[in-house]
């Protein structure tokens, strides 16, 4: 069975809602499809449910769950070396 052209962008965007259980069935076939042959889909999902079980380590251990789209936002958020905050001119100099 090949994978749609798109389903490594589509899995992108709903990993959090795969982690957080959030997807119906078939969406959850989906992303377990993707994310078995793509490493990058893979540990994102692994990351995802790393940093969950550290939230529900802090104030006692009951479960937190991430704020709706969280994942999606910060994804997005241009975070990294080519975001325009890495190459905005510094106030100071």
């Amino acid at each position: 069975m090949t994978d749609r052209a798109d389903d490594h962008h589509w899995s992108q965007q709903h990993l959090s809602h795969y982690v957080e259980g959030d997807l119906r069935r078939r969406a959850l076939r989906r992303v377990d499809r993707h994310a078995q042959d793509c490493a990058d889909c893979g540990r994102g999902i692994q990351a995802m449910r790393a940093l969950l079980r550290l939230f529900a380590g802090i104030e006692g251990g009951e479960t937190i769950r991430a704020p709706a789209g969280i994942f999606d936002r910060v994804r997005s958020s241009g975070a990294g070396p080519d975001s325009s905050a890495a190459s905005a001119p510094s106030q100071g100099a």
